[in-house]
Parts: structure tokens; sequence; C-alpha cells
């Protein structure tokens, strides 16, 4: 698979999982130092008012993947070792990121919340993110992935009071692309990368949607903070008719 096979491959899976729409324009540059590509879109972010929630999906084909994409294994191993041989190589791995963020509108910036607020929701959205991006069945061979810390920006001043501005959480999984082979039987057994683009994406989106709504909760406990939980009444019972010394009317003989 080489680099345009992949990125339309990618750019498809995106259109399908509803993040890339015909006004997105992704960025496509070369280094031309070392050749590298990077490829990089920004889906439009969504209103979480009043931050601003989207995320940043990219991947980068270095110079070794443009090589292996355009000569079969065996003559690979040639080039390398100097004669052919019946060894096998290392799958072919790309890693493709996502960067959930956040941010206020520019220059704006929030008090930090309280930390009776901050911890639950960093902890709810930790969960949320992993459910969506790391929450697949362990098994021998699997292919790496990866979540960071939440990651918070902001403006300390003067008096030490640090002021919020934004906040982002990175991660990543690995795809295998698949291996060009002369011997049609291990073209064969080489598997399509498809199943797992489609699967990137739409966990990618999965994350992309929790991390909205996460956003969005943290926005209304800021407005309305979860008090105290209430500890029980001991108040007693009031009776509707209660004794006051009054031991009613007297009573004639």
């Amino acid at each position: 698979m080489r680099y345009d096979e992949f990125r339309d491959r990618w750019q498809g899976a995106l259109r399908t999982a509803r993040l890339l729409y015909h006004h997105d324009r992704p960025e496509e540059t070369i280094d031309l130092t070392t050749m590298a590509r990077r490829w990089r879109v920004r889906p439009l972010p969504r209103p979480a008012e009043p931050f601003h929630a989207g995320a940043m999906i990219s991947f980068r084909w270095d110079p070794f993947d443009s090589a292996r994409a355009y000569t079969c294994e065996e003559d690979l191993l040639t080039e390398l070792l100097g004669r052919r041989t019946g060894r096998s190589t290392q799958r072919r791995l790309l890693r493709v990121d996502i960067t959930l963020h956040a941010t206020l509108p520019y220059g704006a910036t929030t008090p930090m919340p309280a930390p009776g607020v901050w911890v639950p929701w960093v902890a709810s959205v930790e969960g949320r993110l992993d459910s969506a991006l790391t929450a697949r069945r362990r098994r021998k061979g699997a292919e790496p992935l990866w979540r960071g810390d939440l990651e918070i920006s902001g403006r300390t001043a003067s008096n030490g009071a640090f002021s919020l501005h934004g906040m982002s959480v990175p991660a990543y999984e690995m795809i295998v692309v698949p291996r060009i082979w002369d011997d049609p039987r291990r073209r064969e057994r080489e598997a399509s990368a498809a199943k797992q683009i489609d699967g990137l994406a739409g966990r990618f989106r999965g994350a992309l949607d929790a991390w909205t709504a996460s956003v969005s909760e943290l926005v209304r406990w800021l407005r309305h903070p979860p008090g105290p939980p209430r500890a029980p009444s001991r108040r007693r019972r009031r009776e509707p008719f209660p004794d006051d010394g009054d031991v009613g009317p007297e009573t004639t003989h």
C-alpha cells in the first residue's frame, strides 16, 4: 500500500464516520530534507459554549514506508543484506494520532474549577475516552495504542492564581499496512488494512463525541457546581396538634 492509497482509504473512512466533510481541507506537507510526508486535518470545532471542542487527526509517512511501498519485501532484503533470503520482515506499522482539545476564545480565561468539581470531571472524561479508544479485546500481537493524560494551558497571575484557557488529550493507534511480497503465498496471507482503518475512524468519532459531551458537562458544573451531599435531617417530626398543656374544655357535672 502506497501513500496515495492509504490517504484515500483513510479519508474515505473518516467521511463514513462523519469526521471529514467536503468543506474540510486536509493539510499535506513534505519535508524537503527528510522527504517525510505529513497529513493532518482539523474537523470543524463543536460548540460547547464558552469552549470550542474539536480534534486534530494526523499521520506521518516516512521515506522508509515509501521505499517499502515501491518494492517487494524480498528485493528489500536483497538490498539490505546483499542476497535474497527466505526470511520474513517486520510488520509495517503506521502511527495515526488524534489530539482532542477544547479552548476558550482568544485571550479568554476562566478560574480553575474547585477540586470538588475538577477531580471527578477528570476521572469521568478519562473513563469515557478509555471506553472509546482503548476498550478493545486484548489479544496476542495486538497493535500498540496509547492515550495520554489530560493537559491544560492557561495563565498565571501575579498573585499566583492560575486561570484556565484550554485542555487537550493526545492519543494514537498503530495501523498494520500490508506488505508487498513477490511470493504469491505470502501475498495472499497478507491481511488488508481496510477493517482496521474503518474501526479506527469509528473509534476516533466515538472519542470526539465523548470529549464534546464531557466538555459540555464541565461547563454545566462550572455554572451550577454540585453542592455537598445533604445529611439526613434530625429534626423531630412535628405533630399536627402539639400538646401545649391544654387539657381541653372543662366539663361540668
